[in-house]
């Protein structure tokens, strides 16, 4: 036959039993006092929750104005990039077509001397860089 775990302790069966109870109700009472706790932590992070929310709400939806006077605000300045890039395009054209102008120039300069391009283009003070 088995013998009981109370017999065989030193303290004895009746000893151990309060100090169980004892060490139950303590549990219980630390138990209870965590829960609390918990109760008003979980409050507390529901209450910064709610102020976040009304602290961050207005700052991230901009009013219905707001996002059309940002939208007019970008689309004039892509209106305005795009404008000054039409006009670089159309002086770099110009520049391009002056410049073959005055190449064919210089070569039909260099066919009647009978020279090469190169010594006319000194001549005009241009580097063949240029």
């Amino acid at each position: 036959m088995a013998k009981d775990n109370y017999s065989s302790s030193p303290i004895g069966p009746s000893k151990l039993n309060m100090s169980s109870k004892a060490t139950s109700s303590g549990r219980h009472n630390q138990l209870e006092a965590l829960r609390a706790r918990q109760s008003a932590l979980e409050s507390t992070v529901a209450d910064l929750l709610s102020q976040r929310t009304s602290l961050v709400d207005p700052l991230s939806t901009p009013s219905s104005s707001e996002a059309e006077e940002t939208d007019s605000r970008a689309k004039t300045a892509v209106e305005t990039a795009n404008v000054k890039i039409k006009s670089q395009i159309r002086q770099l054209q110009q520049y391009n077509d002056i410049k073959d102008i005055g190449t064919q120039l210089m070569g039909l300069i260099a066919e009647k001397r009978g020279c090469r391009i190169g010594e006319v283009q000194e001549e005009f003070g241009i580097n063949a860089e240029d």
